[in-house]
């Protein structure tokens, strides 16, 4: 829709609008600073003759909204996006108009800053307009006629300022410390019965114009000229309340101290005598009467335990008598917590500001009288520290608890086997997985939430192993907004959108990493609309990396960071692993370009890929060691000693190399003697030291997938399963309830691309997997490995595919269930032969396999 057809954005009157501000920017003049941390009320009044039969509305903010119709929430939004391709939401509101008055009303909090989730404005609106800015189209069509719900006209506006402005980021990348005094909002503002008729009328954000002759030809501004649709479903919310208290303290107040330190920095103490009343009421939704109850010098802080990481937003409701605080410090996880014999009595949050890993803070004053507050941003919550203020007539709790805020997915997969830790491995890492899934794939709920593009190629086949084609929309999200933050020279951003200053630090093998994702999206999805939409930008990604290559046929000495890992993988000169992984991204391209039917261009890319693989195997090569080493110098030609489980997992799984070579060098890359967990500070601080001549760098959590994919594919699924018990294994037995980022718990301790166990067991073992894009044809390729049976299910788009193996003598039979009949393609596992396929009866396939026999 073009800016003149649609409704234009609107704003307060009382930020001004400088015509020629674009002008003077383009000038020289400094950059329009944005006021950080503002919040927003927004309302307009609709007349309506009768019940409308259809309401529908879009609507987008700059920044984050809570969209209200008569007092009731209706949604949030927007999803996280850039400025140069705004998305909105879409709502029926069509229960909630009713005849007669009504109220729309709108809380936008715009941010000033950038942060994980949100980019401030930028293109030439920006000094013209500034920050902020509100969207809403729609009509409510009644028998009588339609009745105009957009931004046209008739809202009005006021900035609240029960808000906390100046309050600090909660950490580097995420958004501010909500600081909220109700006595300084009305709780009814959203309600029919506010009077507004002192707020400002909205202004359209509209500037310049006129005709032809006029300057710059009429030229005409309007914020966001391009708006995109949501593209993916309205995240799921529900209350949950916490399953224990910890402990109950007294806390020595420091009121010199900023909010965001007090909940570090000040003492803990003996409770006052009956600080609590009705404690356990402290873990009810609803009906509670716990009561609250400090001195005069002495606080009382409470530290719950929701069981496991989850994500939401912290909620309660209270009676007060007013001036009150209730602070709420949000954490995954409590110093000591994994160590022999857990935390110590008094653990509490403690601040990791390098990392970024700062408790998750709000505070609220409380107004007289029955009250609910929610966080308005949602956080990782495994602890929660409740502090009580300024209370020494009680404060009473009715309910306390966590909104807990998900994408929306179908459990629908499904994995059970002979061997209980790899079946709670499974479930740990589908569970990671919802904790890292909203408006985005995000790396971890605590510390970024971020959308980083290297995470997403694990996070989406472990997704469709869980919970199926409901990750599409997602991923389809992810693969376009990616190639949204791709700059000139082709290189994307390492996370998008969001705080990554555009030219900050970049990560080219993550674009790589975004290449690959889009392969598997493909092939899972059969979404070619998407791969018609980022084909371009994959190819002009690639193109940079062309630019790159050595006389050799390697890229040698990359830009930027050169991440692949948390570990000590090597990455100067001709690295090994970034080589093989640029082998594999100019194969997915070439299928890719054939898929959308671009022959020659798929020719090219494929021959690529294949001269960049045989350059590996020419030059990385060790004969001596019967390995691929990690660096090779461009110059000289000659092999450094390092060695890897990287290069060998990516030679071996993007490239040709010769079968004898691969199975020698995948040999040494997984005796465990040789492993070494090496550091790679921050994330893994410390480590082991590797001896380069017989030591092999361990791959950590996330090179881990594709140490497993190659193993898989050159038939040692045993050893990955062993790799796999002997690495997670640890974890869980600590008790982890989510998987952590490193194989150590130094960093985020929920983190998506660490869920490749939840992929590889059904996918390798299972078997199930596309043959043809979007599953026209089924790929049935079981293996059973050293179990003695396995069962699961495995969600198609066209319906769930029951699997189970059993093992017979020196053989195994894989029974499926198929929802629909489907072309199959079957493969015996390496070593065994298909040796019997019972006739096929509707939905179900029987397949026998024995160990070196041949089909008769």
């Amino acid at each position: 829709m073009t800016t003149r057809l649609r409704a234009p954005f609107v704003w307060t009157p009382q930020q001004p609008i400088d015509p020629i501000g674009y002008r003077l920017h383009y000038l020289g003049a400094a950059a329009r600073p944005n006021e950080p941390n503002r919040w927003f009320l927004f309302r307009k009044t609709v007349q309506l003759d009768a019940a409308p039969t259809k309401a529908p509305l879009s609507i987008t903010v700059d920044g984050r909204y809570v969209l209200f119709v008569n007092g009731a929430q209706i949604g949030r939004g927007p999803v996280r996006c850039s400025p140069l391709f705004q998305r909105y939401d879409d709502y029926d509101l069509n229960g909630a108009l009713r005849p007669g008055r009504n109220v729309i009303a709108v809380l936008v909090h715009t941010y000033g800053r950038d942060t994980a989730f949100y980019e401030t404005t930028k293109g030439m609106w920006q000094p013209t307009f500034g920050d902020g800015g509100l969207w809403a189209e729609g009509t409510a069509q009644t028998p009588a006629g339609e009745v105009d719900l957009s931004t046209r006209a008739g809202w009005r506006c006021r900035q609240s300022h029960a808000w906390m402005q100046d309050a600090p980021q909660s950490n580097h990348s995420l958004g501010f410390v909500e600081e909220f005094n109700a006595a300084s909002f009305d709780p009814d503002w959203a309600s029919l019965a506010h009077d507004d008729s002192d707020w400002d009328e909205a202004r359209p954000l509209v500037s310049g114009g006129g005709a032809p002759e006029t300057a710059y030809g009429g030229l005409e501004t309007r914020p966001f000229p391009t708006l995109v649709p949501r593209g993916i479903p309205m995240l799921e919310e529900r209350k949950v309340a916490a399953q224990r208290i910890v402990w109950v303290r007294g806390l020595v107040p420091d009121p010199d101290l900023p909010f965001h330190r007090r909940c570090y920095e000040e003492p803990l103490a003996e409770a006052p005598r009956g600080a609590v009343g009705n404690e356990a009421d402290l873990l009810r939704l609803g009906g509670g009467a716990a009561v609250v109850r400090t001195e005069p010098g002495r606080d009382v802080t409470i530290l719950l335990d929701f069981g496991k990481i989850m994500t939401g937003r912290p909620w309660f409701e209270i009676e007060a008598r007013g001036g009150e605080a209730v602070e709420i410090a949000c954490v995954e996880g409590l110093p000591g917590e994994w160590r022999p014999g857990g935390p110590p009595p008094d653990a509490r949050p403690k601040p990791k500001p390098w990392l970024g890993a700062d408790t998750h803070l709000c505070r609220y004053r409380a107004r007289p009288g029955v009250q609910v507050f929610e966080r308005f941003e949602w956080c990782a919550i495994r602890w929660m520290q409740v502090t009580v203020r300024d209370a020494p007539d009680g404060l009473v709790f009715r309910g306390l608890g966590a909104n807990l805020v998900n994408y929306p997915v179908e459990e629908r997969g499904r994995f059970a086997s002979s061997d209980p830790l790899l079946d709670q491995l499974w479930a740990t890492g589908a569970y990671t997985l919802r904790q890292c899934m909203h408006d985005a794939w995000e790396d971890c709920p605590s510390r970024e939430q971020r959308q980083w593009l290297g995470d997403v190629t694990v996070e989406n086949l472990a997704g469709w192993a869980a919970f199926g084609p409901c990750v599409a929309p997602l991923t389809a999200k992810f693969l376009a907004q990616a190639a949204e933050s791709q700059r000139p020279d082709g290189l994307t951003q390492m996370f998008a959108p969001g705080d990554h200053k555009t030219d900050g630090m970049l990560i080219p093998d993550w674009t790589l990493q975004w290449i690959l994702a889009a392969g598997d999206h493909w092939r899972y999805a059969g979404d070619i609309e998407t791969i018609h939409a980022v084909l371009p930008s994959i190819l002009k990604a690639l193109a940079w990396f062309e630019r790159l290559l050595s006389p050799s046929g390697l890229v040698a000495d990359m830009p930027y960071w050169h991440f692949m890992d948390w570990s000590g993988v090597g990455r100067q000169g001709e690295a090994g692993a970034l080589n093989g992984q640029l082998a594999g991204a100019f194969t997915v391209a070439s299928g890719l370009a054939r898929a959308v039917g671009w022959e020659r261009e798929a020719a090219r890319l494929a021959a690529r890929a294949k001269s960049i693989g045989a350059a590996l195997d020419a030059r990385h090569w060790d004969a001596r060691r019967e390995v691929y080493v990690d660096i090779v110098d461009p110059v000289t030609g000659a092999q450094d000693l390092r060695v890897s489980q990287h290069a060998n997992a990516a030679i071996a799984l993007w490239t040709d190399a010769p079968g004898p070579r691969v199975a020698a060098a995948l040999g040494r890359a997984t005796d465990s003697n040789r492993l070494v967990f090496t550091a790679a500070p921050p994330i893994a601080p410390t480590g082991g030291t590797l001896d380069p001549e017989e030591g092999v760098v361990l791959a950590n959590t996330f090179y881990s997938h594709f140490l497993y994919e190659a193993l898989a594919r050159h038939g040692r699924l045993g050893e990955a399963l062993r790799l796999m018990r002997e690495r997670y294994g640890p974890m869980l037995a600590r008790g982890a309830t989510t998987l952590w980022e490193s194989f150590e718990p130094t960093a985020s301790l929920c983190h998506g691309f660490s869920a490749t166990p939840t992929y590889q067991l059904s996918r390798r073992i299972l078997g199930v997997a596309p043959a043809a894009p979007g599953f026209a044809t089924v790929a049935l390729a079981p293996d059973l490995a050293d179990l003695e049976h396995a069962s699961g299910v495995v969600p198609t788009p066209f319906g769930d595919v029951e699997a189970a193996l059993e093992k017979t003598g020196d053989g195994f039979v894989a029974r499926y269930r198929l929802p629909e009949r489907r072309p199959l393609s079957i493969t015996a596992p390496p070593s065994f032969a298909l040796t019997g396929a019972a006739p096929r009866e509707g939905d179900r396939v029987e397949l026998s396999f024995e160990r070196g026999r041949v089909h008769a």
